[in-house]
């Protein structure tokens, strides 16, 4: 060993072989320093076969370290595993089951939420809104097949009696004419209903840009219901607090107001309160229907909205369907406010020039 080195370098290391001895030492040598004076060296040393031993040692743990983190690892995975395909095999076989028409299933609850919980809440609202759309289609077409028989049997009455002789009086001849002529209205209504919700739904539905007077088309509107409001004993009013003309389809505006007054119509009691109303801002036509029927809860305030879905399970379920279509089409809105106290008011907003 070279103390000079030792002293230039601060620590060296070095082999050497003891004096009469086969064992090469492995040392490290460091200075012993007091100020700027070297009083000596430290050396220490130990046999090369010792060290290499400790590295054996050492390895042998850090691989059975490896080994058990290895083995920890593939336990966390088959524990993920578990956690992740459980549940999406779960799915995969309700899928199988909603496929098979089978709408009543339990969605299994994936504890800790997560993306494959979310997966199975939005597959849980899935099947439940399948399972309702089914059930309005049963609805739809039950209401629709008695819809259409109870005209059809009217008619059919009155023509038998017409054609076998039955009815010989001319003022007789006359009614039967009527009853025919307005339940064929009735079946042509609810068979353009069925037409436009098929085009609307389509994206098929054309559009006219006219000019349309609004006072003279909510006074149409208003007249309609007239004697259906005297026959009950409601107190039917109507406001015009502005005279816009408006670039738009008038016989689709005209739709949506008389579906809305249908509506209106269909929920306040006799003797109730209806008021239609007319104003425009700033570009924008509104026109209210104010009822004092019994409000509409919640739940119920977007099922409303949806084809073939009635609250009590009367009529076809399309009025208001096709109303929001319309006006969503014609570039506009429906809103509702509604309570128990006060009623419904569904406002139709539109804006005087399409976009």
């Amino acid at each position: 060993m070279n103390r000079r080195a030792v002293r230039l370098k601060g620590l060296v290391r070095f082999e050497f072989r003891a004096p009469r001895s086969d064992q090469t030492l492995l040392a490290a040598a460091r200075p012993v320093t007091i100020g700027h004076q070297t009083f000596g060296v430290i050396v220490v040393a130990k046999p090369k076969t010792v060290l290499n031993q400790r590295w054996l040692a050492l390895i042998e743990r850090l691989l059975l370290a490896f080994a058990g983190g290895v083995a920890v690892a593939a336990g966390f995975a088959w524990y993920l595993s578990r956690r992740i395909t459980s549940p999406v095999l779960a799915l995969s076989r309700a899928a199988d089951e909603v496929a098979g028409g089978q709408y009543d299933i339990d969605v299994p609850k994936v504890p800790g939420g997560g993306e494959i919980g979310q997966l199975a809440a939005r597959f849980h609202q899935m099947a439940a809104r399948l399972a309702e759309a089914e059930q309005l289609e049963r609805n739809f077409l039950m209401t629709v097949s008695h819809e259409l028989r109870t005209p059809l049997t009217a008619i059919r009455g009155h023509v038998e009696a017409l054609r076998e002789g039955v009815v010989t009086d001319e003022e007789m001849r006359t009614a039967s004419l009527i009853v025919i002529a307005a339940e064929a209205e009735r079946l042509e209504r609810l068979v353009g209903d069925v037409l436009d919700l098929a085009k609307l739904g389509a994206h098929r539905f054309t559009v006219l840009h006219e000019e349309v007077e609004m006072e003279r088309l909510v006074e149409r509107a208003y007249v309609a219901f007239s004697e259906e409001a005297r026959r009950r004993g409601i107190d039917y009013r109507q406001t015009v607090a502005a005279k816009p003309v408006i670039v738009s389809d008038g016989d689709r505006v005209l739709q949506i107001i008389s579906n809305l007054l249908s509506n209106a119509f269909r929920w306040t009691p006799d003797g109730g309160r209806i008021e239609l109303e007319l104003s425009a801002t700033d570009g924008t036509v509104y026109v209210a229907i104010d009822d004092s029927g019994p409000g509409i809860p919640p739940v119920e305030r977007e099922r409303i909205f949806r084809p073939f879905w009635s609250r009590d399970g009367g009529g076809t379920g399309l009025g208001l369907a096709i109303a929001r279509e319309l006006a969503a089409a014609l570039g506009g809105r429906i809103r509702l406010e509604t309570s128990s106290e006060r009623g419904s008011r569904f406002e139709l907003v539109l804006p005087t020039r399409p976009e």
